[in-house]
């Protein structure tokens, strides 16, 4: 019952403090106790039961959490669906998870018909405002001791390689990790969280567990860089929580010349590595610190951090940031292709221990046995451990190209082209080739008038030959999801 208890810890601790706040309207830790209990009464009333599902379609906005929080204390379900997924996408996710209700915004849901749900529930309504009110009915239902084991969520993956999965997660997961992360990064009490990441899937676990140390967190229902900024400015934001591409924008708006930016006291950063330019450029502008966040759905969301104490100066950054450390209670080992620990600084698979892992993928007990070794979780991510016990990551299992019996690992590659100054962002793949099995394909996006050749010649300067480029081929756009990931499946197709 991990939510509720840090709800009601909030309200003892921080009544009057803004636990969250959106464009249209904020609430109080003190608040949200009163509205999400009302909301858990009412749930119940219109048939919503422990164990049920619940699936929310929204962009970020108060009442997203609010939802969560009152399933959480109900003990149903929330299941978070991504609204930037195809109308049959969306479906199959609830088909799967067969919610007993649906909520979201009024608009998202009438480009989903079709949602197989009993309830139908609008945030922006007049159903929900007044379930959030409290209108009469459900108040004598007795709301249940929901157990830490009682499953929580049902979190998808991003699906960068196939069919999203539904990760199962109960609370104490999402009370692990966060006990874990503050011990890492102990943040004060004060912070305010600028959450520009999506509250759909795995990385709002990272608002989650600010919350537990009293945050106020602010959401945007989309990422603009000159709403990010004013956000920032308005609400004295201290940390903000993004993507690396989601910073080169922030600092690429002519807002940010301007902007007053000095409440800054970290910046989050994950989902994808942080190119050394672009973080010398950071470093350079904002003069706060920086943390990297390493995470994954399946293990409960961030489980390792580089702190700022950690980070390197810019001018010390080799080819790329380490990931950093474990956080408290989790375990991190890197398995050699036997299944085996690997020795240090070896290259293997980042496998994962503790209490923090999902209870597996919903109803597809193949795929949870096909992610697990010897009780290890597997990431698919390829990296290793230094002498110190930093995490080092290298690239993804699935992307890993073969030439000729050599690894080969795109985002080495996909480093070496960013380095050049007319390129604005790279993709490397791996294509069938009938003499070596495999060779690199690079996607660029780069200034006008740059030539593949010169690019080439440009690689061939950084790189081994067996890592070099077959050939590369320009793009208006490197195709990315929501929370920055590469998807690679669609450039391979």
């Amino acid at each position: 019952m991990w939510l509720t208890q840090l709800m009601e810890r909030n309200r003892q601790c921080f009544p009057d403090r803004a636990a969250f706040i959106d464009e249209r309207r904020s609430v109080t830790w003190a608040g949200l106790h009163d509205r999400t209990a009302r909301l858990a009464h009412g749930f119940a009333a219109r048939g919503v039961r422990p164990g049920d599902r619940v699936a929310v379609l929204s962009l970020d906005r108060v009442e997203v959490l609010e939802t969560y929080f009152a399933l959480a204390r109900l003990g149903a379900l929330f299941v978070p669906l991504n609204h930037s997924l195809t109308p049959d996408e969306v479906t199959g996710i609830a088909e799967r998870t067969e919610p007993a209700a649906v909520v979201g915004e009024a608009e998202l849901l009438a480009r989903h018909p079709d949602l197989p749900a009993r309830l139908r529930i609008a945030l922006d309504g007049e159903e929900f405002a007044a379930l959030a009110q409290g209108d009469g009915e459900g108040t004598e239902v007795e709301l249940p001791d929901v157990a830490d084991d009682a499953p929580a969520a049902i979190l998808h993956t991003s699906a960068t390689t196939g069919r999203a999965k539904g990760v199962t997660v109960d609370h104490a997961s999402f009370r692990a990790i966060a006990l874990g992360w503050l011990a890492s990064a102990r943040p004060a009490d004060d912070m305010v969280l600028l959450n520009c990441c999506p509250l759909y899937h795995g990385s709002m676990v990272v608002s989650l567990t600010y919350m537990a140390a009293g945050a106020t967190v602010v959401l945007l229902p989309g990422f603009k860089p000159q709403t990010a900024l004013a956000a920032i400015e308005e609400h004295r934001a201290t940390h903000i929580w993004l993507v690396p591409q989601m910073l080169r924008f922030l600092l690429q708006a002519k807002a940010a010349e301007t902007a007053d930016l000095s409440s800054l006291r970290e910046v989050l950063y994950g989902a994808a590595p942080m190119p050394v330019d672009l973080y010398a450029t950071a470093v350079s502008r904002l003069g706060c610190g920086f943390r990297q966040v390493y995470g994954m759905t399946e293990v409960g969301g961030p489980f390792v951090t580089l702190g700022p104490e950690e980070h390197p100066a810019p001018d010390a950054v080799a080819e790329r940031l380490p990931s950093g450390r474990v956080i408290a209670g989790m375990s991190v080992r890197v398995l050699d292709t036997e299944g085996c620990a690997a020795e240090r600084g070896a290259i293997g698979e980042i496998c994962v221990r503790g209490p923090g892992v999902m209870r597996g993928y919903w109803r597809d007990e193949q795929a949870t046995a096909e992610i697990t070794v010897n009780g290890w979780t597997r990431t698919g991510d390829l990296g290793f451990l230094d002498a110190e016990g930093r995490i080092h990551l290298v690239d993804r299992s699935k992307d890993l190209i073969i030439r000729a019996g050599l690894n080969v690992y795109p985002t080495e590659i996909e480093q070496a082209l960013r380095a050049h100054p007319a390129v604005r962002d790279a993709a490397v793949v791996g294509i069938p080739d009938d003499d070596y099995g495999e060779v690199p394909l690079a996607y660029v996006v780069a200034d006008e008038g740059t030539s593949a050749a010169e690019l080439l010649r440009h690689a061939a300067g950084q790189l081994a030959p067996y890592k070099r480029p077959r050939r590369v081929e320009f793009i208006d756009q490197v195709p990315r999801n929501p929370a920055g990931k590469i998807l690679k499946k669609l450039l391979r197709a």
